[in-house]
């Protein structure tokens, strides 16, 4: 029998899109590797449209749930086109309609972030329970995200997470399967801050054998990091995983290597004397360019492979001319804008921030719609720009600020006296980074 979860832990995901997708009716195995591969985000982006996305359009448009549900996940999170969401939203709706439990999973998320139109948190909460106790993994995946990171500017719930880890683990195991190997990942990320990182390399070293691509970051992480987030020990462990990463075109092994350089050139920058030689200095300059050329490389292809984490350091890269890159507001403001496209709550900060201090001019219209889409990110400082927006009598279509936003605005850290300057008092809650601080580790950190 073909091992279609054995696909999916070696990489081959074209092979097993086209040979899962005709027998998702009748072969358990096929189904479970089908479904895993496409709740990474990560994954999507190395999918081929020739091999993989054009059979799933066609099986899509002749009705195919499971093909619907796949199409809406892949254009959900790559963003194949300007059309991405309606399109999305109609074949997620389909298969929901079909009863795929995944499916009606998905179709909750459209109103966490109002892909739609709306967001109705309520509605949300509704469909993802539903969801759920239908055996929804993309479901479960979702509620682990919630307690490990929070949500809806509540805080992290780790011990619900590690819960439902085990009970997720315990479930496969008497269904006879592998367990997914998200349950290890969010195990080892709700346990990291208590344990440290070394003593969770465990679980997170299962995630990646059992398909969790993103994993080998954190594997990558903990070899040269260990516990630390700032020392790092070039360990032979490091270097194999950091190559297999790279092999496997994963985009958090390009960023930390892309990381890896900008110590070194910051390194070589501290070398700098005036009193060196001409030698010396050309031989410095010369390192210097090799580390740009370097970061240039590893950070557009951790970019071009989703990692929005580089699209916001080739922005800060251009805004403030780190490693050499030649300052272009322009450059920075379209890097920041891709990874608003996916919704990096950093980069829409960063993006209306551009437009805030007149570095990049849009009609305002555009620049309140990039605040509300901070607010439905989880920016604190955007959520604050979006009540006052509202209040000045723009973005009153959206009864999502009153519903949702309004209620959190009105919490004691975001209640302001009504003599104080409002946006200077945002300013000083969310204000820039410490001086001292350029802020060129920000997305690594």
């Amino acid at each position: 029998m073909t091992k279609y979860l054995e696909m999916l832990y070696e990489g081959k995901y074209d092979e097993l899109v086209t040979s899962a997708l005709p027998v998702l009716d009748t072969d358990a195995e096929a189904k479970c590797a089908f479904l895993r591969l496409f709740m990474a985000r990560d994954i999507m982006f190395l999918l081929d449209f020739d091999i993989s996305i054009e059979p799933l359009i066609k099986e899509a448009e002749a009705g195919n749930k499971y093909a619907q549900y796949a199409y809406a996940r892949w254009q959900t999170l790559v963003r194949g086109g300007e059309n991405s969401i309606a399109i999305a939203y109609h074949n997620m709706k389909a298969a929901a309609e079909q009863g795929l439990p995944d499916a009606i999973a998905g179709l909750a998320i459209t109103y966490e972030f109002g892909d739609i139109g709306q967001v109705d948190w309520d509605k949300e909460d509704e469909l993802l329970d539903r969801a759920l106790e239908m055996g929804s993994e993309l479901a479960a995946k979702y509620k682990l995200q919630d307690y490990c990171f929070g949500r809806h500017y509540q805080d992290a719930k780790l011990y619900k997470a590690i819960d439902l880890t085990d009970q997720l683990i315990a479930r496969d195991f008497a269904n006879g399967t592998d367990p997914n190997g998200w349950w290890y990942y969010y195990r080892a990320v709700a346990q990291e801050e208590r344990l440290g990182r070394t003593r969770v390399a465990e679980d997170y070293q299962r995630a990646y054998k059992l398909g969790v691509l993103y994993a080998c970051t954190d594997l990558i992480f903990a070899a040269g990091y260990g516990d630390s987030d700032t020392t790092l020990v070039e360990t032979k462990e490091y270097i194999e995983y950091l190559n297999e990463g790279m092999n496997r075109l994963c985009s958090g092994a390009f960023f930390l290597d892309a990381a890896r350089e900008m110590k070194r050139y910051d390194t070589f920058e501290e070398l700098y004397h005036e009193e060196d030689g001409v030698q010396r200095h050309k031989l410095r300059y010369n390192l210097m360019q090799q580390c740009h050329n370097r970061i240039f490389s590893r950070l557009s292809q951790a970019a071009e492979l989703g990692d929005c984490a580089a699209w916001e350091q080739l922005g800060d890269c251009y805004k403030d001319g780190l490693y050499d890159f030649e300052k272009d507001d322009k450059k920075a403001f379209v890097c920041y804008s891709n990874g608003t496209i996916h919704d990096s709550r950093s980069c829409v900060e960063k993006l209306w921030k551009m437009m805030h201090d007149h570095l990049i001019d849009r009609p305002l219209d555009y620049v309140d719609s990039i605040a509300l889409k901070g607010a439905r990110c989880g920016s604190k400082r955007l959520l604050a720009e979006t009540v006052i927006i509202h209040q000045e009598g723009r973005l009153t279509e959206y009864d999502e600020i009153t519903r949702f936003y309004d209620p959190i605005f009105d919490a004691p850290e975001f209640t302001l006296d009504n003599n104080e300057d409002w946006r200077e008092v945002i300013d000083e809650l969310f204000g820039d980074d410490d001086p001292d601080d350029d802020g060129r580790y920000d997305a690594w950190a």
